[in-house]
Protein backbone atom coordinates (compact mmCIF):
# COMPACT_ATOMS: atom_id res chain seq x y z
CA UNK A 1 0.00 0.00 0.00
CA UNK A 2 3.12 2.09 0.84
CA UNK A 3 4.35 1.69 -2.36
CA UNK A 4 0.80 2.71 -4.34
CA UNK A 5 0.64 5.86 -2.38
CA UNK A 6 4.07 6.74 -3.33
CA UNK A 7 3.77 6.03 -7.35
CA UNK A 8 0.80 7.95 -6.73
CA UNK A 9 2.32 11.00 -5.56
CA UNK A 10 4.98 10.59 -7.57
CA UNK A 11 2.48 11.15 -10.83
CA UNK A 12 0.44 13.39 -9.22
CA UNK A 13 3.06 16.48 -10.40
CA UNK A 14 3.05 15.02 -14.01
CA UNK A 15 -0.51 15.24 -14.37
CA UNK A 16 -0.38 18.97 -13.48
CA UNK A 17 2.60 19.51 -16.52
CA UNK A 18 -0.18 18.04 -19.19
CA UNK A 19 -0.77 20.40 -22.11
CA UNK A 20 -3.94 22.24 -22.04
CA UNK A 21 -6.48 21.89 -24.06
CA UNK A 22 -6.69 23.59 -27.88
CA UNK A 23 -8.67 26.37 -27.43
CA UNK A 24 -12.34 26.51 -29.20
CA UNK A 25 -12.82 28.42 -32.21
CA UNK A 26 -15.13 31.23 -31.66
CA UNK A 27 -19.24 30.34 -32.42
CA UNK A 28 -20.27 32.20 -35.67
CA UNK A 29 -21.78 35.10 -35.63
CA UNK A 30 -25.35 34.69 -35.49
CA UNK A 31 -27.73 36.77 -37.77
CA UNK A 32 -29.28 39.70 -36.03
CA UNK A 33 -32.86 39.25 -35.15
CA UNK A 34 -35.38 40.54 -37.50
CA UNK A 35 -37.78 43.01 -36.56
CA UNK A 36 -41.72 42.25 -36.59
CA UNK A 37 -42.27 44.22 -40.11
CA UNK A 38 -39.21 42.23 -41.32
CA UNK A 39 -40.45 38.90 -40.45
CA UNK A 40 -44.12 39.72 -42.15
CA UNK A 41 -42.38 40.87 -45.24
CA UNK A 42 -40.67 37.44 -45.53
CA UNK A 43 -43.76 36.04 -45.06
CA UNK A 44 -45.58 38.11 -47.77
CA UNK A 45 -43.10 37.45 -50.25
CA UNK A 46 -42.93 33.81 -49.52
CA UNK A 47 -46.87 33.78 -50.05
CA UNK A 48 -46.74 36.27 -53.07
CA UNK A 49 -44.42 33.87 -54.53
CA UNK A 50 -46.18 30.16 -53.70
CA UNK A 51 -49.21 32.05 -55.72
CA UNK A 52 -47.15 33.29 -58.63
CA UNK A 53 -45.41 29.72 -58.88
CA UNK A 54 -48.83 27.91 -58.18
CA UNK A 55 -50.81 30.35 -61.07
CA UNK A 56 -47.70 29.56 -63.76
CA UNK A 57 -48.12 25.68 -63.14
CA UNK A 58 -52.08 25.77 -64.15
CA UNK A 59 -51.00 27.17 -67.33
CA UNK A 60 -49.01 24.32 -68.39
CA UNK A 61 -52.48 22.71 -69.17
CA UNK A 62 -55.16 25.63 -69.33
CA UNK A 63 -52.93 27.69 -71.64
CA UNK A 64 -53.73 28.38 -75.26
CA UNK A 65 -51.29 30.59 -76.40
CA UNK A 66 -47.76 28.82 -76.51
CA UNK A 67 -46.98 32.58 -75.68
CA UNK A 68 -48.26 32.60 -72.23
CA UNK A 69 -47.07 29.10 -71.52
CA UNK A 70 -43.60 30.67 -72.11
CA UNK A 71 -44.60 33.26 -70.01
CA UNK A 72 -45.72 31.11 -67.39
CA UNK A 73 -42.52 28.86 -66.81
CA UNK A 74 -40.42 31.49 -67.18
CA UNK A 75 -42.41 32.92 -64.01
CA UNK A 76 -42.77 29.97 -62.47
CA UNK A 77 -38.70 29.06 -62.74
CA UNK A 78 -37.92 32.67 -61.36
CA UNK A 79 -40.66 32.88 -58.31
CA UNK A 80 -39.19 28.83 -57.25
CA UNK A 81 -35.52 30.48 -57.16
CA UNK A 82 -36.69 33.20 -55.54
CA UNK A 83 -38.55 31.40 -52.75
CA UNK A 84 -35.36 29.46 -52.15
CA UNK A 85 -33.75 32.40 -51.34
CA UNK A 86 -36.20 33.49 -48.88
CA UNK A 87 -35.92 29.99 -47.51
CA UNK A 88 -32.18 30.34 -46.98
CA UNK A 89 -33.25 33.79 -45.20
CA UNK A 90 -35.28 32.25 -43.33
CA UNK A 91 -33.54 29.24 -42.20
CA UNK A 92 -30.66 31.54 -40.76
CA UNK A 93 -33.43 33.13 -38.33
CA UNK A 94 -35.13 30.15 -36.93
CA UNK A 95 -38.16 30.85 -38.80
CA UNK A 96 -40.31 28.64 -41.07
CA UNK A 97 -42.34 29.76 -44.06
CA UNK A 98 -46.02 28.58 -44.96
CA UNK A 99 -46.08 26.17 -47.93
CA UNK A 100 -50.23 27.45 -48.68
CA UNK A 101 -51.18 30.68 -50.33
CA UNK A 102 -53.29 32.79 -48.31
CA UNK A 103 -57.39 32.12 -48.50
CA UNK A 104 -57.66 34.85 -51.05
CA UNK A 105 -55.43 33.91 -52.86
CA UNK A 106 -56.07 30.38 -53.16
CA UNK A 107 -59.56 31.69 -54.29
CA UNK A 108 -58.14 33.50 -57.23
CA UNK A 109 -56.21 30.00 -57.77
CA UNK A 110 -59.20 28.27 -57.99
CA UNK A 111 -61.11 30.41 -59.77
CA UNK A 112 -58.54 30.39 -62.72
CA UNK A 113 -58.00 26.40 -62.17
CA UNK A 114 -61.75 26.36 -63.79
CA UNK A 115 -60.88 28.42 -67.18
CA UNK A 116 -59.20 26.81 -70.40
CA UNK A 117 -58.11 28.26 -73.61
CA UNK A 118 -58.34 32.11 -74.06
CA UNK A 119 -60.33 32.75 -71.25
CA UNK A 120 -57.46 31.27 -69.11
CA UNK A 121 -55.05 33.14 -70.91
CA UNK A 122 -57.18 36.59 -70.41
CA UNK A 123 -57.48 35.70 -66.56
CA UNK A 124 -53.69 34.38 -65.79
CA UNK A 125 -52.62 37.71 -67.29
CA UNK A 126 -54.68 39.67 -65.40
CA UNK A 127 -54.24 37.95 -62.44
CA UNK A 128 -50.25 37.64 -62.61
CA UNK A 129 -50.45 41.84 -63.55
CA UNK A 130 -53.20 42.36 -60.05
CA UNK A 131 -50.70 40.00 -57.97
CA UNK A 132 -47.63 41.76 -58.78
CA UNK A 133 -48.91 45.24 -58.45
CA UNK A 134 -50.61 44.50 -54.81
CA UNK A 135 -47.42 43.35 -53.25
CA UNK A 136 -45.71 47.01 -53.90
CA UNK A 137 -46.33 48.11 -50.93
CA UNK A 138 -45.38 44.95 -48.91
CA UNK A 139 -41.69 45.15 -50.90
CA UNK A 140 -41.73 49.16 -50.02
CA UNK A 141 -42.28 47.99 -46.23
CA UNK A 142 -38.69 46.23 -46.94
CA UNK A 143 -37.25 49.35 -47.55
CA UNK A 144 -36.42 50.17 -43.97
CA UNK A 145 -34.75 47.28 -43.00
CA UNK A 146 -31.52 46.73 -41.52
CA UNK A 147 -30.82 43.39 -42.75
CA UNK A 148 -28.71 43.91 -46.20
CA UNK A 149 -29.92 39.98 -47.21
CA UNK A 150 -33.63 41.31 -46.83
CA UNK A 151 -33.45 44.51 -48.88
CA UNK A 152 -31.64 42.26 -51.50
CA UNK A 153 -34.52 39.89 -51.76
CA UNK A 154 -36.57 42.57 -51.43
CA UNK A 155 -35.16 43.64 -54.92
CA UNK A 156 -35.33 40.54 -56.34
CA UNK A 157 -38.82 40.23 -55.97
CA UNK A 158 -39.19 44.30 -57.10
CA UNK A 159 -37.69 43.12 -60.50
CA UNK A 160 -39.28 39.95 -60.93
CA UNK A 161 -42.53 41.74 -60.08
CA UNK A 162 -41.92 44.83 -62.71
CA UNK A 163 -41.17 41.81 -64.97
CA UNK A 164 -44.70 40.12 -64.87
CA UNK A 165 -46.08 43.33 -64.95
CA UNK A 166 -44.72 44.99 -68.02
CA UNK A 167 -45.52 41.29 -69.50
CA UNK A 168 -49.02 41.34 -68.38
CA UNK A 169 -48.76 45.11 -70.06
CA UNK A 170 -47.78 44.27 -73.23
CA UNK A 171 -50.23 40.48 -73.45
CA UNK A 172 -53.46 42.44 -72.47
CA UNK A 173 -54.14 44.27 -75.60
CA UNK A 174 -53.19 41.15 -77.69
CA UNK A 175 -55.56 38.77 -75.70
CA UNK A 176 -58.05 41.63 -76.13
CA UNK A 177 -57.49 41.68 -80.00
CA UNK A 178 -57.32 38.03 -80.29
CA UNK A 179 -61.46 38.28 -78.23
CA UNK A 180 -62.24 41.63 -80.93
CA UNK A 181 -61.02 39.76 -84.16
CA UNK A 182 -62.63 36.06 -83.37
CA UNK A 183 -66.07 37.90 -82.51
CA UNK A 184 -65.77 39.84 -86.07
CA UNK A 185 -65.27 36.33 -87.81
Amino acid sequence: MKAGLWIGLAALPLCACTPGYPRLPPLPDKAPPFSTADAAFLQQANEHDLTQIALSKLAVDHARATEVKDLAQTTQKNYEAHRKTLATLASKHDLTLTETPLANDQATIDRVSHLHGPAFDKAYVTALRDESQANQTAIASAAGTKDSDLKSAATGLQKLDEQAISSAYSWMPKLAVRKTHKAAR
